[in-house]
């Protein structure tokens, strides 16, 4: 756009008419002297094009999930096969903890399982033997074979061995909860990757003491992306869950980033007069960083009727932090206008909002000597 400058209306310096030594109409050359001065200008049309109605925002990324991985054992650290920057998949190994101490407990519970098992078989044959004696008793006892005394014995044999199966069962299982407590112990000398994603940082060295409340790794999921916007209160009522977010960043000004609105802060800052819009951006390449600043519009899914004029056209002026601009009549005069700039600009043309007409013709050189009404020569475009 021109440079700063202050609009005055500009006046003939001759007069108008120049009479006459008594009175009498001027001379040919004294009228040619009197006419306003024509100003040779450029010219181009104001095109109309339907523009998407849009809201303007900045904010920040963020990652979409951030962990400080701990481990769940104690122990000196004796392998750190991550670094910073480095990608990993879920369930990657990040940290490896001594392991010796479990390793033993792990063996001793799968001898003590095993041993278990044993004892619950010997119960289950023991068992059925004792059914198979007390029942042939019992016949035995119908008939008068054997006396009663030796049947209740059986019977209560049985019934022991019964007891005794439910025993060994319960030992069993007590045995097995300890040996799946020990695997877990030996697998907790070993640090997971709760997700995939990007190593930020790695607190931890070989041979440095760790405990369930040292953060050994910082881990990033950064696709999708969560881009943290400020909005003004007043355009509360425009913004609604799964509008369109463009976004840009001063890292690729070539680029813009695609994504929608997932959430809605209901809350309206008193201080800033602001509520917080969160939208999910993706970021297969990443090549969007947490932290970064970025300037994003929400599309409102309408559009409206901009006009586009070189932005050569339009003048700055300071003095009044106003926009002009020069419409030539059809008489060839420049008639001045202030116009209202539309909130998104870009590349060499301008696009207002308000001051025009589709179809107008404005100057688009010369106008540091242009005034409201002065008669131009329409030149080169």
């Amino acid at each position: 756009m021109g440079s700063g400058s202050t609009f005055a209306n500009r006046r003939d310096t001759d007069g108008g008419r120049a009479g006459g030594p008594c009175g009498g109409r001027g001379t040919t050359a004294d009228a040619t002297a009197a006419a306003p001065q024509s100003f040779t200008v450029g010219v181009a049309a104001v095109e109309g094009v339907d523009e998407p109605v849009t809201i303007e925002a900045t904010g920040s990324f963020e990652a979409d999930e951030s962990s400080d991985v701990a481990p769940d054992a104690s122990g000196r650290v004796i392998a750190t096969p991550v670094d910073v920057g480095q990608f990993v998949k879920e369930g990657a190994p990040l940290v490896r903890i001594q392991g010796i101490t479990a390793n033993l407990r792990l063996d001793e519970a799968r001898a003590a399982s095993q041993r278990a098992e044993a004892n619950v078989r010997l119960a289950e044959s023991q068992d059925a033997l004792a059914q198979t004696t007390a029942q042939r008793y019992a016949a035995l006892l119908a008939t008068g074979d054997v006396s009663k005394t030796v049947a209740d014995q059986a019977r209560t044999q049985a019934e022991t061995s019964v007891q005794s199966v439910a025993t060994a069962r319960a030992s069993l299982a007590e045995a097995r909860a300890q040996l799946s407590q020990a695997e877990k112990a030996v697998a907790d000398v070993v640090v997971l990757a709760p997700f995939s994603g990007y190593i930020s940082a790695r607190n931890v060295s070989l041979g440095e003491y760790v405990q369930p409340s040292t953060a050994v790794v910082r881990l990033l999921k950064i696709d999708p992306m969560r881009l943290q916007l400020t909005v003004p209160a007043v355009q509360a009522g425009q913004v609604t869950i799964g509008q369109r977010v463009i976004a840009r960043v001063d890292a690729y000004p070539d680029r813009t980033f695609e994504g929608q609105i997932t959430a809605i802060n209901p809350a309206i800052s008193p201080e800033s007069r602001a509520f917080r819009v969160e939208a999910r951006v993706p970021n297969r390449e990443a090549d969007l960083k947490p932290g970064m600043f970025a300037v994003a519009t929400v599309d409102q899914g309408r559009t409206e009727r901009a006009m586009i004029v070189p932005r050569r056209a339009v003048v700055e002026d300071v003095n009044t932090n106003s926009f002009r601009i020069f419409v030539i009549d059809d008489q060839d005069r420049a008639r001045l206008r202030v116009v209202q700039l539309a909130a998104r600009q870009q590349g060499d043309v301008v696009r207002i909002v308000t001051g025009i007409t589709e179809g107008e013709r404005v100057a688009t050189s010369n106008l540091a000597e242009l005034y409201d009404g002065a008669p131009v020569t329409i030149g080169d475009r």
